[in-house]
């Protein structure tokens, strides 16, 4: 039994506020390296406060590492997105979905401590960052020092964390909720995927389950993807993470209302939710979805 509102869930029935501007449609371009045309798309009118509540509610990729290495799980580099792949993240639709992949790997080499891997792909983030013009929100100088002392892994995972929440925040502030969506897109997949390949070597209860409960999230996240598939990208991504949508589909999610409960703490009345949830999720689907997210995985980053 889980606590439902450990998964960030939030109630989509008016999720899709759709606002009526009037003038001309917004537009943005996406630049492509070794090309002259500059193709021009429109954005959707989606309130941004819908956007930035789903993607308050997609929890940290960090959480599923510090559960991997909590059940005893070891590190194995072959799980990572190569960090000399980032010269195939030539747009800045590409840049931005891997950003995400690479904070992902990012949190994962933080939990293990790291440190030759953790200097890698801190320069992987901040060159796509600064492709992007958010590499300002990414202290690499303080990382870098950070990285190189074992006694200082927790301040370099929270400030990892924090730079990667200011670039997204950055991007939405600035009306560039489309590379958010990626960033968080791409954090969420390369954080599964890590889960599910663990999962199919050494399967345990509370990490199925976890993945599981992620069907909650895919659903979120193509709330918002939806929003853009008129974009051949964003398309793309919409097919591959519908697919995976199908399989989640077989798996059911109950919840149990229980009246909260209060009580003292610290001398302070807090509210206790005593409300529960629970998965159903066969051995077969399980397996079903490590080989779907490996599948969507491999696509997206290649």
């Amino acid at each position: 039994m889980k606590n439902f509102s450990r998964f960030g869930i939030i109630i989509l029935a008016t999720v899709f506020i759709l606002t009526s501007c009037g003038g001309d449609d917004e537009k943005f371009i996406e630049k492509k390296e070794n090309s002259d045309t500059i193709p021009v798309k429109i954005k959707p009118d989606i309130s941004a406060e819908v956007i930035n509540d789903i993607i308050m509610s997609i929890p940290s990729p960090l959480e599923m590492a510090t559960m991997l290495k909590d059940n005893g799980q070891g590190y194995d580099a072959n799980l990572l997105n190569p960090s000399t792949n980032i010269i195939k993240y030539n747009t800045n639709y590409k840049i931005a979905f891997n950003i995400g992949v690479y904070s992902a790997d990012l949190g994962y080499i933080n939990i293990y401590e790291k440190t030759f891997s953790a200097m890698s792909y801190l320069q992987n983030i901040k060159k796509l960052g600064d492709d992007i013009h958010i590499g300002q929100f990414f202290d690499f100088e303080t990382l870098k020092r950070l990285a190189t002392n074992t006694k200082n892994y927790d301040s370099l995972i929270f400030i990892s964390t924090d730079n990667f929440n200011k670039m997204d925040a950055h991007l939405r502030t600035q009306n560039r909720n489309e590379l958010s969506v990626l960033m968080i897109s791409g954090a969420w997949l390369e954080g599964v995927n890590i889960a599910c390949q663990v999962a199919k070597l050494k399967p345990n209860k509370d990490l199925t389950e976890r993945l599981g409960f992620e069907k909650i999230n895919l659903d979120n996240i193509l709330v918002i993807l939806n929003a853009y598939k008129n974009d051949e990208y964003f398309g793309k991504i919409v097919t591959e993470f519908e697919k995976l949508k199908q399989i989640y589909s077989q798996i059911t999610i109950s919840y149990t209302y229980v009246e909260p409960e209060t009580k003292e703490v610290n001398g302070q009345l807090v509210i206790v939710n005593k409300s529960k949830s629970t998965v159903d999720i066969t051995d077969e689907q399980l397996k079903q979805i490590i080989d779907e997210i490996a599948r969507v995985r491999n696509t997206m980053i290649n």
